[in-house]
């Protein structure tokens, strides 16, 4: 694994991270007013913005399954692996442009 690939890995591993707790913390209920969940609330926004809308939000009588936060969360883990897949690919080209086989 070379290093786009690991600092890909890295960013999309840190979106996830805040999806992962946007989708506990409105499953659970979380207080929006409590530092730690709205820092997480505004700091996910901006990644699940562009699903709003796209499905209906499910409601658990107390329990809310934000439609739109687990599709970004499935949308940017689908994004980065195709995306370290074609650096990969870019990468092998260009090593082997270099190093040709006879």
């Amino acid at each position: 694994m070379n290093i786009s690939d690991r600092l890909v890995y890295g960013i999309f591993s840190i979106i996830e991270f805040f999806l992962v707790f946007r989708i506990l913390f409105l499953l659970f209920g979380a207080n929006a007013n409590n530092p730690i969940a709205k820092f997480i609330y505004g700091t996910s926004y901006p990644l699940v913005a562009p699903f709003s809308g796209l499905f209906p939000t499910i409601v658990f009588g107390r329990f809310v399954l934000a439609s739109n936060s687990v599709t970004a969360l499935i949308f940017y883990t689908i994004a980065g692996l195709v995306l370290v897949e074609i650096l990969t690919s870019f990468v092998q080209r260009q090593r082997d442009r270099r190093n040709p086989t006879v």
